[in-house]
């Protein structure tokens, strides 16, 4: 079983909960049965609570929930075997196996607890009803034994069933929960990042960056003359438009790069492990793919193009300078004819650069 970090903290806590309670129990009755001189009996249940607490440990220790749960389950299934067995204090064990079989079932999970107890059922069953049955020392009424059985049968049943429904119940929650994750983080329109998942990538590249030193790179993408698009064809054709361009962006990267809409038609680019030189090269190939898309399955009859400001971090002092350089060479693409990539990096400009420094066909 694979736990989420959410999963893991409440696992961890209940197990803690039930584990310590248990344990202060289990000593307090141990210490009763030591005074009264019950000596196998005082020595049953403080080595329980021993077990019980050293599983504890053990799940602190190596950050995994199940030591704790199959440890105090464990110790909980021993415990009824031990007090059915013996019959405990006056023959008043058996009545605290109905609490413990709840503990099995919600620490185990569904399929284990089930198991474990229809084991020990079996072995309960056996201990009452096979005669000089190994263990057995308490020769309880016939009519108890049937009562105990079945009473200890029905609460088992009861407990799966619950244990079925709230696992089912937690899958939905969690299905629910992964939707409304995915959803704070996706841009509704187009199905890439949104601006708040963009930003934490950020945050996340540039804090690797503080770190190691691996330089990153953004792309300030905007379409040109998105207005006119909207004017002449109307906000449905102009929102197409945006998925097109969205599509062709996220399928022309690398899986380690993030395409996100900035806001409006304006595109945001993180490249990890990209300096500027190599992220104008990914500008360039992504303006021409924009600059050749056939939009006539849009009803569009002209052609739309892109323009780029890049920016790296290297050149930048902290996330709000690297996006706002970003955006000015954007502004100076757009100054200076659109269709066109302005980076940071001083450079003589490609002869695709000053090819595409001419006015779309809607200007």
């Amino acid at each position: 079983m694979i736990f989420s970090e959410a999963e893991r903290k409440r696992s961890f806590q209940l197990n803690m909960l039930i584990g310590g309670v248990g344990a202060v129990f289990l000593t307090a009755f141990g210490s009763n049965a030591l005074l009264s001189q019950h000596y196998p009996l005082a020595a049953n249940l403080l080595a329980m609570a021993l077990c019980g607490l050293i599983s504890l440990v053990a799940m602190r220790r190596s950050g995994n929930p199940r030591y704790g749960a199959y440890g105090v389950s464990l110790v909980a299934a021993y415990a009824c075997v031990y007090l059915v067995a013996t019959g405990g204090t006056d023959g008043t064990g058996p009545l605290w196996c109905y609490p413990l079989v709840v503990i099995i079932m919600f620490l185990m999970g569904l399929r284990l607890g089930t198991a474990v107890a229809l084991g020990l059922i079996a072995l309960l069953s056996a201990l009452l009803f096979v005669p000089d049955f190994p263990l057995a020392t308490v020769d309880y009424p016939y009519s108890f034994k049937v009562r105990f059985v079945s009473s200890f049968l029905a609460l088992t049943i009861m407990s799966v069933i619950y244990e079925y429904l709230r696992s089912k119940s937690q899958e939905g929650f969690q299905r629910i929960s992964a939707k409304l994750h995915a959803a704070s983080r996706t841009d509704e329109l187009t199905g890439v990042a949104n601006r708040r998942a963009m930003q934490q990538s950020l945050e996340t590249e540039f804090a690797r960056f503080s770190r190691h030193g691996g330089v990153f790179s953004i792309l300030m993408a905007d379409v040109d003359y998105f207005k006119l698009v909207n004017d002449r064809y109307g906000h449905a054709v102009g929102d197409d438009l945006l998925v097109e361009i969205a599509r062709l962006f996220s399928t022309g990267l690398r899986a380690a790069d993030c395409t996100a809409r900035w806001g409006g038609e304006e595109f945001l680019i993180l490249l990890p492990h990209t300096p500027c030189e190599k992220a104008r090269e990914v500008a360039e190939k992504l303006r021409e793919r924009v600059a050749n898309i056939d939009l006539s399955k849009l009803g569009m009859r002209e052609r739309t193009t892109v323009s780029f400001g890049v920016h790296s971090i290297d050149r930048a002092k902290d996330i709000d300078d690297l996006i706002e350089q970003a955006d000015q060479l954007l502004y100076r693409a757009k100054h200076l004819g659109r269709n066109r990539v302005e980076c940071s990096e001083p450079g003589p400009a490609s002869a695709r650069a000053r090819a595409a420094s001419s006015p779309p066909a809607l200007a």
